[in-house]
């Protein structure tokens, strides 16, 4: 199996099977779509440099034939990667949450802290060689995650449990595809740059990457959708 194969089975087709679900069951209206589709946007802008970056420092590899090209350091399908996990993502908190109404937007300057201390931990992650994947990870989320936790930390945390199931779901779904990518050959990771713990045979960095990135979007769709409603 290569890189699009893998794609196209593991996130095209439960992304295409959610989306005929939430048309449906009449749970992806349009301010939905709206928002899942700047959130792709967004997805695939703020994520290209970080990922060109990453495979530049040999953190990520790919075999020769496993990929149909690059742009740039990362692999074509890559790109559609972002943007598929993204509309995934978007499509399951559609389903198991559709319409989201619990409080609306209020900036609190102390929403920063939480991310800024993951921001520090990050820094000091990349100290060390073995931490280089967890730290950029980590230095990469805070911004989203500042922004996401200022604008609407009491919203998100009144809220957990209505997000965390898609969430949560999301997340082992992608770890599970995940692993079997890497048992694969697909793509692999550089012991060097990573801390060597793993989950079964997943590094524990790409559990975290997909909590991080799983996290924009659930929450980026709650914001969006308080947003649209206006103060109450």
């Amino acid at each position: 199996m290569d890189y699009f194969e893998f794609l196209m089975i593991f996130v095209g087709f439960p992304l295409v099977v959610l989306v005929f679900l939430g048309r449906r069951l009449k749970r992806l209206d349009r301010t939905l779509i709206i928002g899942i589709f700047i959130l792709c946007l967004i997805a695939l802008f703020y994520t290209t440099p970080w990922d060109n970056y990453l495979i530049m420092r040999g953190v990520w590899s790919y075999p020769e034939g496993a990929v149909l090209g690059t742009l740039g350091f990362v692999p074509l399908e890559e790109y559609g990667f972002m943007i598929l996990q993204t509309g995934l993502a978007g499509a399951l908190f559609a389903l198991l949450v559709g319409k989201f109404d619990s409080g609306k937007l209020s900036y609190r300057p102390f929403g920063l802290l939480p991310a800024f201390l993951i921001g520090v931990l990050g820094l000091v992650c990349l100290s060390y060689e073995k931490g280089t994947y967890a730290g950029l990870i980590l230095v990469w989320a805070f911004p989203p995650l500042a922004l996401q936790w200022s604008l609407g930390g009491r919203l998100l945390r009144d809220s957990f449990s209505t997000w965390i199931v898609p969430w949560a779901v999301l997340t082992l779904y992608l770890c599970l595809a995940d692993s079997y990518a890497i048992s694969e050959g697909i793509w692999s990771l550089n012991p060097e740059t990573r801390s060597g713990l793993d989950l079964g045979n997943l590094p524990i960095e790409e559990a975290l990457f997909f909590a991080c990135t799983n996290l924009f979007v659930i929450q980026g769709l709650c914001l969006w959708q308080a947003w649209k409603r206006g103060p109450s």
